[in-house]
């Protein structure tokens, strides 16, 4: 947990939206302990990074209040879990988080640039029992350990993916996550204008050089951790394994709000 930022003047930042195509401005406020982290929408909106505050998970994770939605949290979720950062303010003012490059880099470097340094949690919650979430041939499982960890299991029917795994510890650099950048076809990303700006998936290949031969399956990890983290406590400090078999958001959250309800 990070100390001593009550003092700290807010961060503010201005990126292009993936869906908007307008610029969204976000301003980051240290808030006293307990606040938790809460996203304040245009009108003044307050919407808790909370699994019931989630009202879609088809492509990203949306939360909303009312008619008020924002999409794409869980980057940003997943770099303050990353940092160590848990009691925020975050004033936006559009419908999204921006998206950067697909990563989490443009947060972890916000926050080092504004003099702020990584002081991930050490686990010290106790998981009593396994969690099973599971729908068809996808499966999110938490087991109790002494740690926290994630591994991801991916099974992608593309020539430079297929079967893979990935697990990260909390003893690794952050780095091997938030570098991870998101992924999709290149149809889709042109559809949308962002084929200039993430990787996109060809027939046989990428469009751009990866970060990481394995770079996908770390996204994914870089979502699971992101998405854990709107069980309203810092993921990284349940002493737990988390292993997924080719879930994603829909079922992540729903492990969160069960992870919420059990450790509340």
């Amino acid at each position: 947990m990070q100390s001593n930022l009550l003092d700290k003047k807010p961060i503010t930042f201005e990126s292009k939206g993936l869906t908007s195509g307008q610029n969204v401005k976000v301003e980051i406020t240290f808030e006293k302990p307990g606040h938790g982290i809460v996203f304040q929408l245009p009108g003044g909106v307050n919407v808790p990074a909370n699994a019931d505050s989630v009202v879609n998970t088809l492509r990203n994770v949306v939360l909303g209040k009312n008619s008020n939605r924002l999409c794409i949290v869980e980057h940003f979720l997943c770099a303050t879990s990353l940092f160590g950062l848990t009691d925020l303010l975050v004033k936006v003012d559009g419908p999204e988080m921006p998206l950067g490059d697909g990563s989490a880099k443009i947060w972890f470097n916000l926050f080092e640039c504004n003099g702020l340094k990584p002081e991930p949690p050490a686990a010290t919650v106790e998981l009593k029992e396994p969690i099973t979430c599971a729908k068809g041939d996808r499966m999110l499982l938490a087991i109790p350990d002494e740690t926290f960890s994630v591994t991801y299991l991916m099974d992608w029917n593309h020539p430079k993916i297929g079967k893979r795994w990935q697990t990260w510890t909390s003893s690794m650099a952050p780095a091997e996550i938030f570098n991870a950048r998101t992924f999709g076809s290149l149809k889709e990303h042109e559809m949308l204008g962002l084929s200039q700006d993430v990787v996109s998936l060809t027939a046989d290949g990428f469009t751009q050089p990866l970060h990481f031969e394995d770079e996908p399956v770390r996204h994914k990890l870089l979502d699971l951790i992101g998405d854990l983290a709107l069980c309203g406590i810092n993921p990284l400090t349940i002493k737990a394994r988390f292993i997924s078999i080719k879930a994603g958001h829909e079922m992540d959250v729903v492990m969160a709000k069960k992870l919420k309800d059990i450790l509340k």
